[in-house]
């Protein structure tokens, strides 16, 4: 059973199993999907752990495990993605020790305690910390959590922190300080907060006054406000003088004055809570120079899309239009940003697509939320001119796949799980990157059609090759990715390593 869901390419929740053999433990280490999930467990052997430490997915969650003997946490600490261990409540200074030494992320968000010890000792761990089961921290392990340098550190938990907590964060060298949970901070807390030069989340913060909001501006990095809700023109005003990516994405309504004053912000802008916005406001945001994501909407005028294709920065996302007319689609076919994002577009009428297909300014298209193209679409798609993302599509008939073979551009179809040979003969005259990585397989016809393709092209989605495929593909002259192999004969092997251009 278990060697069989281990070739699921979908994320793996096992939470009823209690007992996990060694046999299963490896067996399930091979895993495909990026998420193993095992919360039933409540015990783990050794062998078990060194088995599930060789999971290549990025995330393994074993939250039912209330206690891990140092030999455990040790071969654990071999796995080079994201583990839970949310299980845990409580933490013996050896216990952190161990921790501090493993490579992998650590969420240890079962704590609802840390002492100063604990903390000192989680300072030398060097990858992404977890720790929102705190709801309170005090000035000493704050000081030592923020010598913490693995990347992340997250403590969503802690609903107040002192003027001396912040002003130790302020130092803090990880990238990434997550800090949700707080619902109000002090003026000086806010000022020593924005000294902290990294991605900050403050997304607890529910107002916003015109005296916070300059100090928040003051930041340099990411800022993330998502919990506000409503923004006056004085807080937008003073946000824009922010210098980094702003996240206002619990904000429903825009005024035009907020949007004037945001589209001086210098950084991506997104506002994914806005499901409304008027002429003037599109207007006033297409200003913006940044990258601009509004995938709260699920509609507009063509006269918002008329503004928006005004647009400038370096992407515009519109993830939450389900569908869109013509002349919207007329209207974006002439943004002529970086990329354009409609993947949440699940259909479009024949002159819809002849629309979109034809503009000239946008390098990347999105449509990924397109479950199914006919041979017409395709053959409008094939004629935009930059990459084409169509990664939705779950099958693709030969018709289409010759159409799509004359775009020009990178194409992307992720969704597809299975390819004819007749298929993979037509794309492999497609001329540019090719990115096929939901392949679970391939028969020989489509390993040899493939290997002519004249592109760098992605099957990270097979974990088994035959010799003779191997063999095959092996005659590319273009870059092949080929990094999800997980069986594979010493021959095989020795075959693909041969040519340098392919990657395992």
């Amino acid at each position: 059973m278990a060697k069989a869901l281990a070739q699921e390419m979908d994320d793996l929740v096992l939470n009823g199993l209690s007992v996990l053999s060694d046999e299963s433990a490896q067996a399930l280490a091979k895993c495909r999907g990026d998420s193993l999930s095992l919360n039933g467990l409540t015990t783990l052997t050794a062998e078990a752990a060194k088995a599930l430490s060789r999971y290549k997915g990025h995330y393994l969650s074993l939250d039912g495990l209330t206690e891990l003997s140092d030999e455990v946490i040790k071969l654990l600490s071999r796995y080079e993605g994201n583990i839970s261990l949310r299980g845990l409540i409580s933490l013996s200074d050896e216990t952190a020790r161990a921790f501090a030494r493993c490579k992998c992320g650590l969420s240890l968000d079962g704590l609802t305690t840390l002492t100063d010890g604990e903390a000192k000792a989680l300072i030398r761990h060097k990858s992404h910390l977890s720790l929102n089961g705190l709801t309170a921290l005090s000035y000493e392990c704050a000081k030592f959590l923020a010598q913490h340098e693995g990347g992340y550190l997250s403590l969503d938990g802690v609903k107040t922190l002192s003027n001396e907590a912040a002003k130790a964060f302020s130092k803090h060298k990880n990238h990434h300080l997550s800090l949700n949970g707080l619902g109000t901070l002090s003026d000086e807390g806010i000022k020593a907060l924005t000294q902290y030069e990294g991605w900050l989340e403050l997304d607890g913060l529910t107002t916003l006054a015109e005296e916070t909001a300059k100090a928040l501006a003051q930041h340099k990095g990411d800022l993330y406000l998502n919990g506000v809700t409503l923004l006056s023109h004085e807080a937008a005003k003073a946000l824009a003088q922010h210098k980094g990516n702003l996240y206002l994405n619990g904000v429903t309504l825009l005024s035009h004055e907020a949007a004037k004053a945001l589209a001086q912000h210098k950084g991506d802008l997104c506002l994914n809570g806005v499901t409304l916005l008027s002429h003037e406001a599109a207007k006033a945001l297409a200003q913006h120079k940044g990258g601009l994501s509004l995938e709260g909407l699920t509609s507009f005028s063509d006269e918002a899309a008329e503004a928006l294709a005004q647009h400038k920065g370096g992407y515009l996302s519109l993830g939450g239009l389900t569908s869109v007319s013509v002349g919207t689609a007329a209207a974006l076919s002439r943004y002529q940003g970086n990329l354009l994002s409609l993947s949440g577009l699940t259909s479009l009428v024949e002159e819809a697509v002849k629309a979109l297909a034809h503009h000239k300014g946008t390098y990347y298209l999105s449509l990924d939320g397109l479950t199914l193209l006919s041979d017409e679409a395709a053959k409008a798609l094939a004629q935009h001119k930059g990459s084409l993302s169509l990664n939705g599509l779950t099958s693709l008939s030969d018709g289409s796949a010759k159409a799509l073979a004359q775009h020009k551009g990178d194409l992307s179809l992720d969704g597809l799980t299975l390819l004819s040979d007749e298929a993979a003969k037509a794309l492999a005259q497609h001329k540019g990157t090719l990115s096929l990585n939901g392949l679970t397989s391939l028969s020989d016809g489509s390993a040899k059609a493939l290997a002519q393709h004249k592109g760098d092209l992605s099957l990270n989605g097979l974990t088994l090759l035959s010799d003779e495929v191997a063999q095959t593909l092996a005659l590319r002259k273009h870059s092949l990715s080929l990094y999800g192999l997980t069986t594979l004969s010493a021959k095989a092997a020795k075959t693909l390593r041969n040519n340098p251009n392919i990657s395992l």
